[in-house]
């Protein structure tokens, strides 16, 4: 049975529902907010501290992630909230191609650097999830999800 939801739920449109936007409680608008706030407090903190490439490392880290994660799992599931850590995990692999474009370009023009960097994020992500969504690897990974969570 969670087989194919898990199916269904990965075979959904790509897409962007406002009547759930507006069910989304302050509460957990304020862990979200709270969450991301405290992770660049850190960041700024580390790089006063150890200096600013340091420090940069720092602001990479996915501030919202983590708080969306638990809210989606006490919500919705365990199944919903993998399924959204599998594209941040793929969002994470984009946002290196921005980085390494912006390290590239950044000597040349800083406006070039940022424009070749979007645009290297949106390819390559954009790129991934075509890839796994036609190749079934979205569907592979849940049913090991799967199995690992009945297993244990």
């Amino acid at each position: 049975m969670q087989g194919r939801l898990l199916q269904k739920d990965d075979m959904e449109p790509v897409g962007f529902d406002w009547a759930k936007a507006t069910r989304v409680k302050p509460t957990e608008m304020g862990v979200r907010l709270g969450f991301g706030a405290l992770v660049a407090l850190v960041a700024a903190g580390i790089g006063s501290l150890a200096g600013p490439k340091v420090g940069g490392l720092f602001l990479a880290f996915p501030a919202i992630l983590p708080a969306s994660l638990t809210l989606i799992e006490k919500k919705e599931g365990l199944s919903k909230a993998w399924s959204d850590a599998s594209g941040g995990a793929l969002g994470a692999i984009a946002m290196a191609a921005f980085a390494l474009t912006a390290i590239l370009l950044l000597t040349r023009n800083p406006l070039v650097a940022l424009a070749g960097a979007m645009v290297a994020w949106a390819v390559v992500s954009t790129g991934l999830y075509f890839l796994f969504r036609i190749s079934g690897l979205f569907l592979k990974s849940d049913r090991l999800f799967s199995k690992a969570q009945s297993a244990g």
